[in-house]
């Protein structure tokens, strides 16, 4: 009897574990159901564009310079016998600034004299004589010949003389020397250079994107920072026409109204003010711009879902930058949030950015 109740007591049991356990599998398989749903609107922060300028002047830096600067070649060869000036002296047109050893040459130049004096007098002689017919004509022209060319060796033992006194071409200041007393001096090689005039420019090199913004005749502001950044105005005066080596241009700027505080070999900075006409232009957040600066765009938002638009670019700057066409004044710009999107998909505002 008893086993007859232990029987159907099992079977309840077993039943009602089954019960459960196909109650658990269904919330489960609910739950499952409800997190494989997935949030299609993406939170944004977005931004609205507005109308300024962005300061884009070009600044560059670079080395003040002699506007006129000499230098001095030597056109002999020998030692330097005498040294009259040194670097830092003032010297006028003329002034002797080395003098090089000239014995032999001048002890060429008397025989050559000596020698020119002699054929001199043996031409009177052979005039007399070829009136008596005591000497030909030939003879005559030959002695003629003889005394033409000692006068051009003559000439240029002077000449040779004189280039041995090295002088200067221009007044001004010795900025350098190049020789030392009892050094050899060679033909061609530097003696000196003399800063001409008291006009001093700045030389600047420009990129080939920003020699383009910059003209002739345009005025600029330098700042000097050895003299605590005291400014100077300035001109431009020369663009180089052609890039050096590294596709730099260079670029000579006068200064005017300078004292003797500036001084050559000082390090500048300059403003130039680019051709651009300064008008306003339509500004978003520099982190509103996906795809880099080569081929940029944004998502503006429309009927609660982001649309992507591309972009041109003008100047910027580490947070702004200028749209130059692709949105409008209109537009709401997403700045934060892009990495998400896709063109068309649904958005939810979180907060604006002014």
């Amino acid at each position: 009897m008893k086993m007859r109740i232990i029987i159907p007591v099992s079977i309840l049991f077993i039943g009602l574990v089954v019960w459960k356990l196909s109650t658990n599998k269904k919330m489960m398989e609910d739950k499952l159901e409800q997190s494989m749903i997935v949030n299609t609107t993406i939170p944004v922060i977005i931004e609205r564009p507005r109308f300024s300028r962005l300061n884009n002047d070009i600044m560059l830096n670079g080395t003040i310079i002699p506007d006129k600067e000499v230098f001095i070649l030597s056109k002999a060869e020998g030692i330097c016998i005498h040294k009259y000036k040194k670097t830092g002296d003032r010297v006028q047109k003329g002034d002797a600034i080395i003098q090089i050893e000239n014995t032999v040459l001048k002890k060429s130049l008397t025989i050559a004299q000596a020698d020119y004096a002699k054929i001199l007098k043996d031409i009177q002689r052979y005039q007399s004589l070829q009136t008596q017919g005591a000497v030909s004509q030939q003879e005559l022209e030959s002695s003629q010949m003889s005394l033409r060319e000692m006068e051009e060796h003559i000439t240029n033992l002077k000449d040779q003389i004189e280039n041995t006194t090295i002088v200067s071409p221009s007044s001004g200041i010795i900025s350098k020397t190049f020789v030392e007393e009892g050094q050899l001096v060679t033909t061609g090689g530097e003696v000196a250079h003399i800063i001409s005039g008291s006009e001093l420019k700045l030389q600047v090199n420009a990129t080939e994107e920003d020699v383009l913004k910059i003209s002739k005749n345009r005025k600029v502001k330098i700042q000097v920072p050895s003299l605590e950044n005291e400014s100077f105005s300035g001109i431009v005066d020369i663009i180089a026409p052609k890039a050096n080596n590294l596709h730099f241009y260079t670029i000579d700027i006068k200064l005017e109204g300078i004292d003797e505080s500036l001084k050559p070999g000082m390090y500048a900075n300059v403003n130039i003010q680019p051709l651009e006409k300064e008008t306003q232009q339509i500004i978003i957040s520099r982190k509103a711009i996906v795809g880099g600066l080569k081929r940029p765009y944004v998502f503006i938002v429309k009927n609660e879902k982001a649309y992507k638009r591309s972009v041109q670019s003008g100047f910027y700057n580490d947070r702004e930058i200028e749209i130059k066409s692709g949105i409008s004044i209109d537009d709401v710009v997403v700045n934060s949030g892009q990495i998400n999107l896709t063109d068309g998909v649904p958005v939810s505002i979180l907060s604006k950015q002014d």
